[in-house]
């Protein structure tokens, strides 16, 4: 993703990411908690209710919190997912 991508364009990419975390997490029942936010961000997402970046800013500090809260343990490949995930919510601004 560019770097000066729009809101709805981030949205669009971070709705595509969870389905795809949320079908890679679907095998494991530990990862429910991980799961219901995951769902409640996509559904904020889908809404449009409420700007793209603070979305996307609250979701990371939710995800943080759950995995640590639960002590979750994520495979590679959903660590790689997260990571790009959390990586939507860096925008530049440059003079």
């Amino acid at each position: 993703m560019k770097w000066y991508a729009g809101g709805q364009e981030r949205g669009h990419q971070a709705i595509t990411m969870i389905k795809a975390l949320l079908s890679d997490l679907k095998q494991d029942d530990q990862m429910a908690p991980l799961q219901s936010v995951l769902r409640s961000y996509q559904a904020e997402f889908e809404a449009q209710t409420t700007a793209v970046p603070l979305i996307l800013s609250r979701m990371n500090i939710a995800i943080a919190n759950v995995i640590q809260k639960e002590g979750l343990h994520l495979s590679a490949s959903q660590q790689a997912k997260l990571k790009e995930m959390t990586a939507l919510s860096t925008i530049r601004y440059g003079y």
